[in-house]
């Protein structure tokens, strides 16, 4: 899927950019800032040689205004990356046949360094912390039925101390892949979104009649049950860790996309939102929040908890190409405020109709939310206010897209 990107797409965008950086001036760039004032750390996607996208790790002083580049500075990754945050350390995580995991921090001197680095087996894909220290990695086979690998992972010694084998759930009978989309620790317990693939590996999608969490012990990793909703279809999408979040106050939610354009090949459930209570373990049965009847609603294919009781998300205004939503050069989608606790939806108007992207956590800082925005002329950081759904194009970003963006002091 990833590999969908129009190249054409990549050249006209890389020139458009261009123009504008020989438009602004020197003190309008970023990148003349010392490290010592750059606490923003960037995984900025931009056009290789030989038109190929390559991945690097930037600082940059403000989000705001500027333009966030990989020129003359910056660690270039080798490959496609998944990137994830656990307090002050961001993980590099190779994609596909790259099986290296680097640990990168800002040294004493405020530049960003690794600081370690392991090698697994086989693709991480679903990644989330269980606490400052730790974060947990799923390892997920293709195709098969081969189990899944949870990775617990030390963050400052960046090394794997535990693998745990797990189908994530497999009743008797059952054949169908297990594919995680969200993992959140809660008290003493590992709480696991899922969808159902086939075996065959074209991740196609043959059982979507509920939403489905996988209920583990932690730290033992014991699996205690799965529970089920029918009002929905399963949870989260591939490539973002984000189908399960949790609010301040310990209630957990999951989303449902039942979108072709998030890879859902059949659908019979409508897109919604699932609660699961603070000390409960079963879904809430008198909250459902159906998407797509909302007013300023449709299809999910994003979602990250921004505080307050607010979710910021992502929604698909067209869901005719399956595989859709994941492309800068294809602006069909739309931000929007979720209250949890008040089930509305509410439209940000000030951000253009763009391309979603996978594994892009927001950045909330202060109040506002930091996202990556694409469109195919141009790519911009976006501070968002959750409060009244309103927004400001921010920095240029010189590339793609931020694939993340982190603040590490």
């Amino acid at each position: 899927m990833r590999n969908q990107f129009n190249l054409f797409f990549y050249t006209v965008l890389f020139v458009l950019t261009a123009g504008v950086l020989t438009s602004c001036t020197e003190e309008d760039s970023i990148s003349d800032t010392t490290t010592e004032d750059k606490p923003y750390v960037v995984a900025l996607q931009v056009l290789g040689s030989n038109d190929e996208a390559a991945d690097y790790l930037v600082q940059t002083a403000n989000l705001e205004n500027g333009i966030i580049t990989s020129e003359g500075q910056g660690v270039e990754q080798t490959g496609w990356r998944y990137f994830a945050q656990v307090d002050q350390s961001v993980f590099s995580i190779g994609y596909y046949d790259d099986n290296n995991c680097i640990g990168y921090r800002l040294n004493a001197q405020g530049e960003l360094e690794e600081y370690g680095r392991f090698v697994f087996e086989k693709t991480l894909d679903c990644m989330a912390p269980a606490d400052e220290n730790t974060l947990l990695a799923m390892e997920v086979p293709r195709s098969g039925d081969s189990k899944r690998v949870l990775h617990v992972i030390d963050v400052d010694n960046v090394s794997v101390k535990r693998k745990v084998e797990t189908d994530i759930y497999k009743p008797e009978g059952d054949t169908l892949v297990k594919w995680p989309t969200g993992m959140v620790v809660r008290d003493d317990r590992l709480f696991v979104s899922f969808y159902p693939l086939s075996p065959s590996g074209d991740f196609t999608t043959p059982s979507v009649d509920s939403a489905q969490v996988a209920i583990f012990s932690y730290p033992e990793m014991e699996f205690q049950k799965a529970i089920y909703d029918n009002r929905t279809s399963p949870v989260g999408v591939y490539g973002n860790a984000t189908g399960l979040l949790e609010t301040d106050n310990g209630d957990l939610y999951t989303f449902s996309s039942s979108s072709l354009a998030a890879g859902f090949t059949k659908q019979t459930r409508p897109s919604g939102i699932l609660r699961i209570k603070s000390g409960t373990t079963e879904f809430d049965p008198d909250y459902f929040l159906n998407i797509e009847e909302a007013t300023n609603g449709g299809k999910i294919v994003h979602f990250s908890y921004v505080g307050n009781g607010k979710a910021i998300a992502r929604i698909v205004t067209d869901d005719s190409a399956l595989w859709g939503a994941f492309s800068p050069n294809n602006p069909i989608c739309k931000l929007v405020i979720v209250d949890l606790n008040a089930a509305t939806v509410t439209g940000i108007s000030d951000v253009p109709l763009h391309g979603a992207q996978y594994a892009t956590p927001a950045l909330v800082e202060n109040g506002k939310v930091y996202m990556s925005i694409s469109t195919p002329t141009d790519a911009h950081v976006y501070e968002i206010d959750p409060e009244t759904a309103t927004a400001q194009k921010g920095a240029v970003i010189e590339g793609l897209e931020a694939k993340g963006i982190y603040n590490l002091n």
